[in-house]
C-alpha cells in the first residue's frame, strides 16, 4: 500500500519528535525530514499543530477501533497506553512542551468519544437522557485522563497492565448501575 502525504508527514514529525520537543518543531524541519514542500505541508494541514491533531486521531482510530464496548473497554484503554509507552519519547516532547494543554485537550476528546460509545452500547433498551449519558462519560473521561496524565509525569514507570486492571475494578458494573439511576 502506498503512503498517502498525510502518512509522509506524519512519519517525518515523529522521527523529529524523537529528539525535539513540539514547540521546537517548525513546518521546515518537518519538510526537510520528507523532502517535501512547505506549500505540500500545507496544502494538507495549516499548521504543525494540526499535524500532531491528525497523526493522535488516526492512532487513536486504529487502536481503539474495535473495543468501543463495555466488554472490551479494557482491552482499548491498555492498547492506548501500550502505544504511548511504545512511543515514550515523543509523547514526552509533546507533553513536555508550551502545549501541552492541547494535547490534554485532545486527549480529553478521544478518550471522551470512546467512553460515550460505550456508555451508549450499554444504556441500549433503556431510556436515559442525553445530557445524563454525556455526563457520565464526563466524568469517567476526566479519570481516565488523570490516570494517563499522572503516569506521563511519572515517567510512565507503571505497568500499563496493572493501571488498567485496577481501574477495571473500580469501573465494574459502574456505567450500568449510573446509568439506570438515570432511566426513565
Amino acid at each position: 500500500m502506498q503512503a498517502t502525504t498525510e502518512d509522509v508527514l506524519i512519519d517525518a514529525l515523529n522521527v523529529i519528535l524523537e529528539k525535539k520537543p513540539i514547540d521546537k518543531i517548525t513546518v521546515k524541519d518537518i519538510v526537510s525530514e520528507c523532502n517535501l514542500t512547505r506549500q505540500t505541508f500545507y496544502n494538507h494541514f495549516s499548521d504543525i499543530y494540526g499535524l500532531v491533531e491528525y497523526s493522535a486521531k488516526e492512532n487513536a482510530n486504529e487502536l481503539l477501533g474495535s473495543f468501543s464496548d463495555y466488554d472490551t473497554w479494557q482491552k482499548g484503554f491498555y492498547a492506548v497506553m501500550s502505544a504511548m509507552r511504545a512511543h515514550k519519547s515523543i509523547i514526552q516532547n509533546v507533553y513536555q512542551s508550551v502545549y501541552r494543554d492541547l494535547m490534554e485537550k485532545y486527549i480529553y476528546k478521544v478518550i471522551y468519544s470512546y467512553i460515550i460509545d460505550v456508555v451508549e452500547k450499554q444504556a441500549e433498551g433503556m431510556v436515559v437522557d442525553q445530557k445524563h449519558k454525556d455526563f457520565i462519560a464526563h466524568f469517567y473521561s476526566l479519570a481516565f485522563i488523570a490516570l494517563i496524565l499522572e503516569w506521563i509525569m511519572d515517567n510512565m514507570r507503571a505497568d500499563p497492565q496493572e493501571i488498567v486492571d485496577q481501574t477495571g475494578v473500580l469501573v465494574h458494573g459502574d456505567f450500568k448501575k449510573a446509568l439506570k439511576k438515570y432511566a426513565k
